[in-house]
């Protein structure tokens, strides 16, 4: 027979840490909430000795309950895979954190319907706000939350929107590139992109090719099931039958490490009658092939600029922000 042993320990709860450090229970409640400003020092490190001698755990769940609020935010973001979703959350984490909340990453996966069962747990859980990268209208986005929260975009302009949005300068740098490269002799662009009608950031960027270039092919990829090959051969035989010079004009990071590098491996891309330029965040693709012109964003920025109108959203300083154009440049 097993004998179980009783574990009589008490966990401490705030009262007696206010009780072991000889303050009031709303002094806990301020050194717990960050607010060291509203104490001396000496009573500080009191509490904090108090709070190590005890090993106290605040219970969070008691705390929501009671003020209604998480201190978590949750962000979805369109692509994980992708590398500028990846710094988006990093931009967007560093800010919330160095406010006292926590950034809880969902990955829609490139999937409209995955982003609205997202939306729905989103929205049956107790999270303070909402950034989002979105891929459903405004319309969608809120039937699927079922509440109302505060709601911050980023990368996806929206017209009219009703929440904050934080963007690109698409179109302008698009056209800009476009008519960098016609000065310099390009007479032909293949576009090589996901769906272009899925999200405005790539009809934006396409509107502004063909704004400089009549002589425009569109190779779409899907995000989900690419076949590699198939592309390649693709993309070499409409290289092959221009008599111009032709620019191959990426507008996802993924699609330019995916299938640029194999082309100018094989002499294809030379810099002269064929070359590249797409939007690219890393250093891989700049490493890649030094002599190709390279439209950098900043998606880090763009991260920690919709955490900080959140975090003003939320304290109610500033709510009079609706759009921050974070502009791109070729490198």
């Amino acid at each position: 027979m097993v004998m179980k042993m009783a574990n009589n320990k008490k966990t401490a709860n705030i009262k007696d840490v206010a009780a072991l450090a000889g303050v009031s229970v709303a002094t806990i409640s301020r050194y717990l909430n960050g607010e060291l400003d509203r104490m001396s020092q000496k009573t500080a490190q009191r509490v904090h000795d108090a709070v190590e001698k005890l090993n106290y755990v605040p219970n969070s769940v008691a705390r929501q309950m009671k003020t209604n609020t998480s201190k978590m935010i949750a962000v979805i973001v369109s692509n994980i895979d992708d590398y500028f979703s990846t710094e988006l959350f990093k931009g967007i984490s560093s800010i919330l954190e160095s406010k006292g909340y926590i950034g809880v990453l969902f990955d829609a996966d490139s999937d409209d319907e995955r982003e609205k069962k997202l939306l729905g747990t989103i929205g049956s859980q107790l999270f303070d706000g909402l950034i989002i990268q979105p891929g459903n209208n405004p319309q969608t986005i809120s039937e699927a939350l079922r509440r109302s929260m505060p709601i911050v975009t980023v990368d996806r302009e929206i017209d009219n929107s009703p929440w904050p949005q934080i963007i690109t300068n698409n179109y302008q740098i698009a056209r800009s590139v476009s008519q960098h490269f016609a000065e310099a002799g390009i007479d032909r662009v293949i576009v090589l992109t996901s769906a272009i009608k899925e999200a405005r950031t790539r009809e934006e960027r396409y509107r502004g090719i063909t704004a400089e270039f009549k002589k425009v092919t569109v190779v779409e990829i899907s995000e989900t099931a690419t076949n590699h090959n198939a592309v390649s051969r693709q993309l070499t035989k409409l290289v092959n039958d221009s008599d111009g010079k032709t620019l191959i004009f990426c507008l996802k990071e993924r699609w330019f490490l995916e299938f640029i590098p194999e082309l100018v491996f094989e002499g294809i891309i030379d810099g002269d009658r064929v070359t590249a330029t797409g939007f690219a965040d890393t250093d891989y693709a700049r490493r890649l092939e030094p002599r190709l012109k390279l439209i950098s964003q900043n998606p880090y920025l763009m991260g920690g600029s919709a955490a900080e109108v959140m975090l003003d959203w939320l304290s109610g300083a500033d709510r009079s922000i609706r759009r921050i154009v974070i502009p791109a440049k070729l490198n």
